[in-house]
């Protein structure tokens, strides 16, 4: 009865992009508060304002990047605040991701609907209370498995009270794209257990595919009422290709820049293991078992750029999304060819959707602009060799602000140490980078949805 009555109110249909903005503020700030109360931290550990609203805002925008030692510094309680805003991050974004949809369909043209039904397939968005009890069950379920698997082996490791604790913890985190670790050093302590890596790999990727797309896959083999045979919808399509090509190639382009590097006194298929791991935690969960500080210039502007594109729209993941980023390759291939339409696998996809594309891109791109540029004087201030020089202080700050972005997690060890206004900084950047994809898609969707009544001449630009 709550949700109808929310899902029908001015809020939502009038001006849905509040509910997007305020939801993940008031879980932040609530976040903040907990945090601050004395039996949150360990005794003796001051937990400042501004690092109580870090970690709030990096847990509930399921970022990953941390300003203290969770395991070390936080209480029992205030580590299940970190947990319970990390679940509220992930189930919050599939679940507002699923509102977009219907409002989509609600409001859109009838070519619009057509490919939100395809889109949608076999969730129900007639009945808003049971597309969310799925996504519910669907999430609960998946971390539920991903913890037994996890405890398997770390009973090995833990007495049983802790195995219990660290499973379901770092299953959440895992499926949830969070990157947050209750083990000082991150996953690094299971470097050589590709077993732990794989399991958690699989949590990510289930995470940043998100919830249509494998309900997608699961209704494939399903016929329809008609008897006819189901197929996947493009944007389907789109994400599982475009995240199986950045896994392998990733994993391929980081073993081969780190082989003799990082890699070098671990066995080959350890190698592999962990070559795979950064691949997938890269684009979006933010997890690490070698040492991120010490890899290669290379293989880090290579990980910005797996950053900057993160996982599938409407996901647990971060970034401008896989299939942003495959809707703008498309454009420029069908450019090359001198196609007037933007072309993929035998369909074509609206001109409003590359529109959008490009500017949620160019927007984002924007955004870490200003926040380098910022972050260069914030934090160059006092000691201009603080990270290594200028030159290293300027790849650094550029890697934590595509993290931050990114909601990738993934860290240089400069975050910690950044002074106030840097942290506001990338409070700011983790807050966009959760909540603007999905509002500025929301608003351009809007925009694009009032006709207007006339039209400027056309005139001709040099470009190029």
């Amino acid at each position: 009865m709550l949700i109808r009555r929310i899902f029908k109110s001015r809020l939502i249909n009038y001006n849905p992009e509040a509910l997007i903005l305020f939801s993940f503020l008031t879980a932040i700030l609530a976040g903040t508060l907990l945090l601050k109360l004395p039996i949150s931290v360990q005794p003796r550990f001051f937990l400042s304002w501004i690092d109580a609203f870090f970690m709030a805002t990096s847990a509930t925008c399921i970022t990953g990047l941390s300003v203290i030692d969770i395991g070390a510094n936080l209480s029992l309680f205030g580590q299940v605040v970190i947990l319970t805003l990390i679940q509220i991050g992930g189930l919050g974004i599939m679940t507002l991701s699923l509102l977009f949809l219907i409002l989509l369909r609600r409001r859109s043209s009838l070519t619009t609907r057509s490919c939100l039904i395809s889109l949608s397939n076999e969730v129900d968005l007639k009945n808003i209370r049971f597309a969310i009890l799925k996504i519910f069950l669907f999430t609960i379920s998946v971390e539920l498995v991903g913890a037994i698997f996890l405890f398997l082996y770390l009973q090995q490791c833990h007495d049983l009270n802790f195995a219990i604790y660290s499973s379901i913890f770092h299953a959440i985190s895992s499926f949830c794209n969070a990157g947050l670790s209750i083990y000082s050093q991150n996953l690094a302590v299971f470097q050589n257990m590709p077993y732990v890596q794989i399991v958690v790999m699989v949590l990510v990727v289930l995470g940043g595919v998100g919830f249509i797309v494998i309900n997608d896959v699961l209704t494939l083999f399903q016929k329809k009422q008609d008897g006819s045979r189901r197929v996947l919808s493009l944007h389907s399509k789109m994400a599982l290709l475009g995240s199986a090509f950045l896994v392998v190639f990733g994993t391929l382009f980081i073993w081969l820049l780190e082989r003799g590097e990082q890699l070098s006194q671990l066995p080959i298929l350890h190698q592999i293991s962990n070559a795979a791991f950064l691949s997938v935690t890269s684009r979006t969960a933010g997890f690490n078992t070698i040492d991120i500080s010490l890899l290669s210039n290379a293989t880090l502007f290579f990980l910005i750029i797996l950053m900057f594109i993160g996982g599938s729209s409407g996901s647990t993941a971060g970034g401008v999304k896989v299939n942003t980023i495959f809707v703008l390759l498309c454009f420029v291939v069908s450019q090359l060819k001198g196609a007037t339409n933007t072309n993929f696998l035998k369909r074509k996809i609206p001109n409003d959707l590359v529109y959008k594309a490009a500017a949620i891109v160019l927007i984002s791109l924007v955004f870490i602009a200003i926040a380098v540029f910022v972050l260069q004087i914030t934090e160059g201030i006092d000691d201009p060799l603080r990270y290594g020089g200028s030159n290293q202080n300027f790849l650094i700050l550029v890697f934590e602000a595509v993290s931050a972005i990114g909601t990738v997690g993934l860290s240089m060890g400069a975050t910690p140490t950044l002074s106030s206004n840097g942290k506001l900084i990338m409070i700011i950047l983790m807050y966009v980078g959760r909540v603007g994809p999905l509002t500025l898609a929301f608003a351009l969707q809007r925009i694009s949805a009032k006709t207007t009544k006339f039209e400027h001449p056309e005139e001709d630009v040099f470009i190029g």
